[in-house]
């Protein structure tokens, strides 16, 4: 996002003078009002001031942008029975992907931001409260009165298969290509961007398009196979896609990891990262494909761990890690993940995937 002369100069009195008018920017660079005016909705398009009286933006935060949930779990005493009362113990807890992955950054120690929609309920005044608790700044987020807050409801049965999932998600609808278009500035402000497919197709590809034209990097977690297919044919503009092998395959038609990286690098995706269980993780780096062991783990849920492993991921690129040692952090708060009984883990940290990668991956 590099500047013309103009605008470092016009940046620079905007800075010193925030509550300067028009009129008055323009006497002290020798311009007329109407460039400067040209000039300030081109610097708000890049995201380097926000709206009046002009706050300079600071790149610090990592920004999630994507679904917020809240996950309601029925564990049904006896085999499911259609079309008659099951008995059941329930449980509630905050979920969506963006929400997720959010959280567990900013328990790594990342200032995060998370830019989603919920509705004016007591589910949303939960979520909201629990996310705010782990230190995500909700600042931004979006309070819809006339919808209801994203719900997903899992009824499962005493041996933990799923009997049935049912979803609300009509919410995300609007987060398209408008929603986009309205935090352009957000977006443009933050080091690093984080994306779910919970949005709307125009949404996804107006907001791969801003960020490759300004060249701020993108991760995207294609989160399910149809989700996946919300993304534009056209990759460029995602510097790390993130998915799991089944959404590969679909998605490529390929029969190994290697060729289903080159199949979407070849759409124009910069980095890849493919997870796939117990078998470990494959990402392209340095134009060479690569495969991460993960070592034997204590499971006492699986909920979650992929979410931990996006975060440990991003926060490793965040301090500046080549990718596959940031995938050794990501793999590290995966695992963390797995031995606790929440989706996320409230002891993950900085320290405990640090220490994970260094006792696990130390001669890589």
């Amino acid at each position: 996002m590099s500047l013309t002369d103009l605008e470092q100069r016009l940046l620079a009195e905007i800075t010193a003078h925030p509550y300067a008018s028009q009129k008055e920017l323009g006497e002290r660079l020798g311009v007329a009002r109407a460039t400067v005016a040209n000039y300030i909705e081109r610097l708000q398009a890049k995201g380097y001031i926000l709206g009046r009286a002009y706050i300079v933006a600071q790149q610090q935060s990592i920004l999630c942008i994507g679904g917020a949930v809240m996950d309601r779990v029925l564990k049904l005493k006896e085999p499911g029975i259609l079309e008659t009362s099951n008995p059941a113990s329930a449980e509630e807890t905050r979920g969506g992907v963006a929400r997720n992955v959010a959280e567990n950054l900013a328990r790594l120690g990342e200032p995060t931001k998370l830019l989603s929609i919920v509705g004016d309920d007591g589910a949303a005044d939960a979520l909201s409260a629990a996310t705010t608790q782990s230190g995500v700044d909700l600042s931004h987020m979006v309070r819809n009165r006339n919808l209801a807050t994203g719900t997903y409801t899992a009824i499962m049965q005493p041996d933990g298969g799923l009997y049935l999932g049912v979803a609300d998600m009509d919410i995300f609808n609007q987060m398209d290509a408008a929603f986009v278009q309205t935090h352009l500035g957000l977006i443009s402000g933050s080091a690093l961007i984080f994306a779910d497919t919970n949005l709307s197709a125009d949404g996804l590809a107006k907001l791969v398009t801003h960020c490759r034209d300004q060249n701020i990097p993108l991760a995207v977690d294609t989160v399910s196979i149809p989700k996946f297919k919300r993304l534009p044919d056209d990759l460029s503009g995602i510097s790390y896609l993130f998915c799991n092998k089944d959404e590969a395959l679909a998605a490529t038609e390929q029969a190994t990891p290697d060729a289903m990286i080159t199949a979407l690098i070849s759409r124009g995706a910069e980095h890849v990262i493919i997870t796939d269980g117990a078998n470990g993780v494959y990402l392209s780096y340095q134009n060479t494909m690569q495969h991460l062991a993960v070592p034997a783990a204590e499971i006492v849920d699986v909920s979650g761990a992929g979410d931990a492993f996006v975060a440990g991921t991003l926060h490793g690129l965040n301090q500046k890690l080549p990718l596959a040692h940031a995938a050794q952090f990501g793999i590290g708060a995966a695992q963390h993940t797995l031995k606790s009984t929440l989706r996320n883990s409230p002891d993950l940290s900085h320290t405990a995937v640090e220490t994970f990668a260094q006792q696990h991956f130390a001669s890589n």
